[in-house]
């Protein structure tokens, strides 16, 4: 089993990370954490640590969670395009 301390949630939905796991993680006060619910588990990364896969797994389960498949994001991305080509030809 994995290690972990009791942490208290504030009214605010804040916790403090332990001392220890702040150090050993390398976590400082600016930094910026991923937070993700794997079934009855909370789980937080490092911002700066997720790599192509990890981003690449956020914005498909977002997509799948909104209902936007590959075909819907084409339409959007081809229109968005012709926008920007007509704005570009008014500003000529």
């Amino acid at each position: 089993m994995v290690e972990g301390e009791i942490v208290k949630v504030t009214t605010k939905g804040q916790i403090t990370l332990p001392a220890r796991i702040r150090r050993s993680l390398n976590i400082r006060d600016d930094s910026h954490l991923y937070v993700a619910q794997t079934g009855d588990l909370v789980v937080m990364k490092r911002v700066d640590e997720l790599t192509l896969s990890d981003i690449t797994g956020i914005f498909e389960r977002l997509a799948a969670e909104k209902g936007v498949t590959g075909e819907i994001l084409g339409v959007e991305v081809e229109e968005q395009r012709k926008r920007t080509v007509a704005e570009k030809g008014h500003e000529a």
